[in-house]
């Protein structure tokens, strides 16, 4: 009996370990995301709105259906930063246990990326077409088109991939960006061209 009571102590501590981890790394994510926009915005005033589009990034994860997946999978993120395992252009990471398995972290990703302008899986016209690959979630199974993404949305997209790169240290924005192009998302030609410029403002 005082061995499951300590196991079930154990538990609850590491669900709150990981709950704090969840919170602390998701917030300081957005607020990289926000000093890119007002950075993005204080060189091209055509995206002077940016700043208040940003203050809302991501508030999806922090609520339900995402809160619980995310929570895993940025404990799986945490387990492979500090082991030095995480090279998403190489296609290494998450594969760490997390609280829940992929399929149910997956499911959540598929969510999001649904659910907010910034990813270009928003702006399907059929999001059935949305989807990731199964065994790793910064990959596709099929190329999605982009194309009726908002220029603004690319803005936002682009202060994302910003914000990861400074987190994460591993590539450029622009070299994920190139490891993506016509391989996850299509765009158009203006569209690459305005992700050229957004990218120009932080190099």
């Amino acid at each position: 009996m005082i061995e499951l009571l300590e196991m079930l102590l154990e538990t609850a501590d590491q669900q709150r370990e990981m709950e704090a981890f969840f919170e602390q790394r998701t917030r300081a994510h957005i607020q990289r995301v926000q000093q890119a926009a007002d950075k993005i915005a204080d060189a091209l005033p055509e995206f002077n709105e940016l700043p208040d589009i940003a203050k809302d990034h991501d508030a999806s994860k922090l609520e339900d259906p995402e809160r619980n997946p995310y929570i895993s999978l940025t404990w799986r993120h945490k387990q492979e930063i500090v082991d030095d395992e995480f090279d998403p252009i190489n296609g290494e990471g998450y594969q760490h246990p997390g609280m829940l398995d992929k399929e149910d972290e997956n499911k959540a990703t598929l969510h999001h990326v649904k659910n907010n302008a910034h990813h270009p899986e928003y702006w399907l016209k059929n999001k059935d077409e949305a989807n990731i690959n199964s065994e790793d979630r910064n990959k596709s199974d099929r190329c999605v088109d982009a194309s009726k993404m908002s220029d603004m949305a690319i803005a936002e997209m682009v202060a994302d991939w910003i914000a990861m790169s400074e987190e994460l240290q591993k590539n450029t924005a622009r070299e994920w960006y190139d490891s993506n192009k016509n391989v996850r998302w299509s765009f158009s030609e203006h569209q690459d061209q305005l992700i050229d410029k957004l990218l120009k403002v932080f190099e």
